[in-house]
């Protein structure tokens, strides 16, 4: 089966996106994390089978106690956040819990795109949203670690 019908991002970009994840995971613990935590964070959560506890770093929007997430459907971390989930976010140089619940309904994809990238035009919205899931996750008051 081709990548595009399993909703899988092309190899290459698989591939970059792999390879760029350790630096990402170190520059954002870093004290020069400033250069991208503007619209970078790191997403630590632990998998509902296996136990392990995974940290990804995410593009995201963030809205008062709300951070929007956008990822590719094909990516399977994101199956672990279903039904809600308990995660620790390292946004802007601190650490924070919270709550992350997942969204496949296209419209909400859509609105959640909108947040993460507003210069895309709607219609662009719209083919971008194709494949991806979006992900919210609530900022807990107590939630600085």
């Amino acid at each position: 089966m081709t990548d595009a019908v399993q909703n899988k991002p092309p190899a290459v970009w698989r591939w970059l996106i792999k390879a760029q994840n350790p630096f990402m995971k170190w520059l954002l613990r870093s004290p020069l994390h400033g250069v991208v935590s503007g619209r970078y964070l790191l997403l630590t959560f632990t998998g509902r089978k296996t136990g392990t506890i995974y940290t990804t770093p995410v593009q995201y929007a963030r809205e008062g106690a709300l951070l929007y997430i956008i990822t590719s459907e094909g990516y399977v971390w994101w199956k672990d956040l279903r039904g809600g989930a308990p995660v620790q976010v390292r946004l802007r140089g601190a650490d924070y819990h919270g709550d992350a619940e997942t969204m496949t309904d296209p419209d909400a994809i859509a609105e959640v795109v909108g947040r993460v990238y507003p210069s895309l035009s709607a219609e662009r919205r719209e083919r971008f949203a194709l494949g991806k899931v979006a992900i919210v996750v609530r900022l807990r008051e107590d939630g600085a670690l």
